[in-house]
This record gives C-alpha cells, structure tokens and sequence, in this order.
C-alpha cells in the first residue's frame, strides 16, 4: 500500500472527504484532487497537516509504519491534547512537564 492508498483509507476512517481536507489545509479542491490522482504532490508542510488533520502521522502516510505503537492511555492523552486550542495545548505540556517533575522528586526523594 503506498501513500495515496494509505490517505484514502485515513480520510474513508474518519469518515470525511476530499472537500473537507482541502478546506482545512487552504488549497483548493481541484489541486487536492490532483494529488489524489498523483498529477502533483502535497508539499511536506501540506503532508503534515493532511496526516495531523486525519489523525495520523506523517511517517505512517509516507512509510506506513508508525513509530511507535501507543497504548490505550497515550492514544487517549494525545486525543484529548488535539482536541486543546495552542495556547491550551501549551499549557497542559506545561501543567504535565511541572507534574512530572514534582513526582519524580517525590519518587526519588531520600
């Protein structure tokens, strides 16, 4: 399975379409529509919003391998963070690194 093939399941899996893609990347539907018939390529900005957008990576729509598996809580975590607007994401990355921190030193603590 290459690519397009891979896309074209992500966008049938998340139960959207061409249109819908195109308008959230901002390229119009007629050069969306060349991509899908290989006429022309996403650049890789595109490419990553494409994958982001579908709730994939990058890495599996090009190779189709995943670079790592997650388990059910970190497919979860990741979920609900790009559910988040930037400037929440930001602080829940925040909120979680000075969590981790505190818990390592009292994990650790002598």
């Amino acid at each position: 399975m290459d690519f397009w093939m891979r896309l074209k399941d992500r966008i049938k899996a998340q139960n959207t379409t061409h249109e819908w893609v195109s308008g959230k990347i901002g390229v119009p539907l007629s050069t969306f529509r060349k991509w899908m018939t290989r006429k022309t390529y996403p650049d890789l900005r595109e490419g990553v919003e494409i994958a982001r957008l579908l709730d994939t990576s990058a890495e599996y729509l090009v190779t189709g391998v995943e670079s790592k598996d997650l388990d059910e809580g970190e497919t979860k975590l990741i979920t609900a963070y790009r559910k988040l607007n930037p400037l929440e994401q930001e602080n829940a990355v925040l909120a979680l690194v000075a969590w981790a921190g505190k818990r390592r030193r009292w994990l650790y603590s002598p």
